[in-house]
């Protein structure tokens, strides 16, 4: 698990995947992303509505997983593209569990999409601190094979932080014009 994108405390995170998982989305406009809970969860979240009031998203192309920096710049192949910025939402029981594996949560949707040609995708996140609890999501860690040469996670603390740790995998389900989730 990891509590990153669900984190209630300013977090910056970053999210390498290696374009090899990624094929079926070449061509494809990305519109957004989601999470799930973790199988060992025992209860929806959140109990109440969550309020981020900053929770922005960034993609562009990144180094290959295995070269992955902790310091976020090192990480940017091109130029980075800003798809969501703004509040979020999260409505009472948004994540449910008692499935194996839990079914995703509510689409994080884009405020423009980006056409995604191929190539290694980063996708950064940015948020404020939240008016709820935080919740780990599905995650793999870094023991798992495919850590660091398929994918790859860090995180810092802070909307603006420039550097940080390493840190789990979120498993996600990228949006395009059909929901693809990223194997691992």
């Amino acid at each position: 698990t990891f509590t990153g994108p669900l984190a209630n405390t300013a977090r910056t995170l970053q999210f390498l995947i290696h374009d090899s998982l990624l094929t079926d989305l070449i061509g494809k406009e990305l519109l957004g992303l989601s999470w799930r809970l973790p199988v060992s969860a025992t209860v929806n979240w959140p109990a109440v509505e969550v309020t981020y009031p900053a929770y922005d998203i960034y993609l562009s192309e990144s180094v290959t997983p295995a070269l992955r920096s902790l310091t976020f710049a090192n990480n940017i192949v091109g130029s980075q593209t800003q798809v969501r910025s703004g509040a979020l939402v999260i409505p009472a029981d948004a994540y449910t569990f008692n499935q194996v594996p839990n079914a995703f949560g509510p689409q994080i949707t884009f405020n423009n999409s980006w056409l995604y040609t191929g190539g290694h995708l980063l996708i950064e996140i940015r948020t404020s601190i939240s008016t709820g609890t935080s919740r780990s999501v599905d995650a793999v860690g870094t023991s798992i094979t495919g850590y660091g040469t398929l994918f790859s996670a860090c995180w810092g603390s802070g909307a603006t932080a420039t550097t940080g740790s390493q840190g789990n995998f979120t498993i996600m389900q990228l949006t395009s014009d059909i929901p693809v989730p990223v194997e691992l």
